[in-house]
């Protein structure tokens, strides 16, 4: 290339210098420090959807759902898929489905220091309660309830009062209850019941016994709603287990045992008085057979001695009917021969009395 090609060419460059110096590239710091803003940026992303979608969530079938709005009660939801804005705008509840059956141990309510006899360690280690029964016995329950969530609202509402309000509900109406019935009621083994008691079962009574105490529960819960004050429960059921203190459960025991022992000799008297009427029976029937039998002997005898009379009297009566000369004499004399016969060919030797003598008897001599 010839030097005015070059001279062509330099002002060229020349006027391409003009101007601010090109940006440097940054250097590895700036790069690393904008990275790492990226990355934040990318994690504050994902944190604000992640809490965006914290109180979206599958509810379990057994389970029902309580949503809060700063606070306040918005909706409830049975079982699926929960759509609710994140905390602190919603807070979400789960609860028990009302299918879902709940228990609570009835609390023995606390002994007061009086001058009356303290619980022993055995009652105290246990959450039985005592009870004055409407014979002046006393009884010992030990109930465990068992409810369902049938108003989830009131329920979130009055969750920290449900334990306390059902154990004083149950204490008032086992108090009502207990006061209505005798110690009986409430044990297994009657002992004082006779006839068609004593082999009374005691479940039905017992059931009788669980439904009044439901009924009841039932009834002031109604009551504390009515009032504006609901639970948001229903009682289902109640366990219940009566047993008496231990003091009177040894005179009760002794109580039983003698009855059991005196059931148990009545009922072998019993067994003795049937075998023995059984006997009686057997006994009367074989005497009746045995009489029959006589009886029926003693006619057919009868019978075949009074044959030949029998025969002469129809004899007789032929002979009456036909009008013939015989008369009743001689039929008599002709039978009277006739078994004359044969009684004197029985004998030795014969004495014969003129009726019309003086001889009255005749003494047997030697001939």
């Amino acid at each position: 290339m010839t030097n005015a090609a070059f001279d062509d060419l330099r002002p060229v460059a020349t006027e391409a210098q003009v101007g601010p110096p090109p940006v440097p590239p940054p250097g590895p710091i700036a790069q690393s420090v904008a990275i790492g803003f990226r990355a934040v940026y990318i994690a504050t992303l994902l944190m604000c959807l992640v809490w965006l979608a914290s109180n979206v969530r599958q509810i379990p079938p057994d389970s029902q759902a309580v949503v809060l709005r700063f606070g306040s009660i918005v909706r409830t939801q049975e079982a699926g898929l929960l759509l609710g804005w994140p905390r602190p705008i919603e807070q979400v509840y789960l609860l028990p489905g009302v299918d879902r059956l709940l228990s609570q141990t009835v609390a023995a309510l606390p002994t007061v220091a009086t001058g009356a006899a303290q619980p022993t360690p055995e009652e105290a280690s246990t959450n039985a309660d005592t009870y004055l029964t409407g014979d002046g016995g006393v009884v010992l329950l030990d109930a465990t309830l068992i409810y369902r969530i049938t108003d989830p609202q009131s329920y979130i509402l009055a969750e920290r009062h449900v334990a306390p309000a059902l154990n004083r509900v149950f204490h008032a109406t086992a108090v009502k209850v207990t006061a209505r019935r005798g110690l009986n009621d409430f044990l297994v083994a009657r002992p004082n019941a006779e006839g068609a008691d004593a082999g009374q079962s005691a479940s039905p009574m017992s059931a009788a016994l669980r439904d009044e105490l439901i009924k009841g529960v039932s009834a002031r819960l109604q009551t504390m709603s009515a009032a504006g004050s609901p639970l948001g429960i229903e009682v289902d059921r109640i366990d219940l287990t009566a047993r008496l203190p231990p003091v009177a459960k040894v005179a009760f025991d002794s109580v039983l045992t003698a009855t059991q022992a005196a059931d148990q000799n009545v009922a072998t008297a019993r067994t003795q008085a049937e075998r023995r009427r059984q006997g009686a029976e057997r006994e009367r029937d074989r005497l009746l057979s045995s009489a029959q039998a006589t009886a029926t002997e003693h006619i057919t005898t009868a019978r075949v001695d009074t044959a030949s009379i029998r025969a002469l009297e129809n004899e007789l009566r032929a002979v009456e009917n036909e009008g013939t000369s015989q008369t009743r004499d001689s039929l008599l004399q002709r039978v009277y021969r006739d078994r004359v016969a044969g009684i004197i060919g029985r004998i030795g030797t014969m004495s014969l009395v003129d009726p019309q003598s003086g001889a009255r008897f005749v003494m047997p001599g030697r001939q």
